[in-house]
């Protein structure tokens, strides 16, 4: 007795696009390109996750040993002998982490990087 409301909605719905086999095949229908788009924004999003450039991944995590005194202007001094962890290179910053640092990470200029150590943007 307590599915008759869905009984009736099936029925309603059924008449209204022209029989209960036009219905169970929009159904087939709507279901299987709500599956695809799923899987088609799943794969974009993971494409895009992966998509990380060689540049980029070549340089990330590596260590650099600070060789000339520096000041950015933005807060962070360098000192000769520290060293630097370089996490990110997007081009026109790189994302550092000083290693003891109280305020990691930073963001400097790939040519202020390069002013203070062996950094040239391709990893080493």
């Amino acid at each position: 007795m307590g599915n008759l409301g869905g009984y009736q909605w099936m029925t309603t719905a059924a008449k209204r696009v022209g029989g209960p086999s036009v219905l169970l095949a929009g159904v087939g229908v709507l279901g299987y390109l709500a599956v695809r788009s799923v899987e088609a924004g799943g794969t974009a999003v993971y494409k895009k996750l992966r998509s990380v450039s060689e540049e980029t991944r070549s340089a990330s995590g590596e260590v650099f040993t600070v060789t000339a005194d520096g000041d950015d202007g933005n807060g962070l001094t360098l000192r000769a002998g520290d060293e630097i962890r370089v996490l990110k290179d997007v081009g026109e910053a790189v994302l550092i982490e000083v290693s003891g640092g109280q305020d990691n990470p930073y963001v400097v200029s790939p040519t202020f990087l390069a002013s203070v150590c062996n950094w040239n943007g391709k990893g080493a």
